[in-house]
């Protein structure tokens, strides 16, 4: 288990309209989109998706040095962004809309990356076909898996403080 701490951990914006102005500015260096929905799940590449908060109460955008995600709760949201440190704001003025949470590194011990299978694009147990759109790029036909890297942070006694999204890749594994 490596023990640098290695990011920062910022809280975002409640407001729908300022996190919506958050999410375009990351989208350009986001190579990775998960959006939720109740009854919708969506795997878009967020360069060439317009991502709307309203449409989309639950997500994500991360590439490997950083993370946003947000969740609708009541009439506002609560969102997250873990950026590497040495990994730059994509519009400096958007800096103001996030507030540094130094607690978690307070008891930071460690992290290691766990990689999960995600459900493969025609699993009939699902009732319907995913489409990972994000990963089309690089798709080779061969490769039937699709494989997301997660970075897991966790404090002296091993319990889970933390976790970011990093990668999503497909794979024969």
């Amino acid at each position: 288990m490596e023990n640098n701490w290695d990011i920062e951990i910022l809280t975002g914006p409640p407001d729908p309209a300022a996190l919506q102005q958050a999410i375009a500015a990351w989208r350009a260096p986001a190579e990775f989109a998960i959006l939720e929905s109740l009854t919708d799940i969506s795997f878009p590449s967020p360069r060439t998706t317009e991502i709307n908060v309203v449409t989309w109460p639950k997500g994500r955008i991360f590439a490997p040095a950083f993370e946003l995600r947000w969740e609708k709760n009541g009439a506002d949201y609560r969102s997250v962004l873990a950026k590497e440190n040495s990994f730059e704001w994509p519009n400096e003025e958007l800096s103001n809309l996030f507030f540094h949470d130094s607690e978690v590194s307070k008891v930071f011990f460690g992290w290691e990356d766990q990689h999960i299978y995600l459900w493969p694009e025609n699993d009939m147990r699902l009732g319907r076909r995913l489409r990972y759109d994000c990963l089309e790029n690089g798709r080779d036909k061969n490769k039937k898996n699709v494989k997301l890297e997660v970075k897991l942070y966790r404090d002296a006694c091993g319990r889970l403080i933390f976790w970011r999204y990093r990668n999503m890749r497909w794979t024969n594994e």
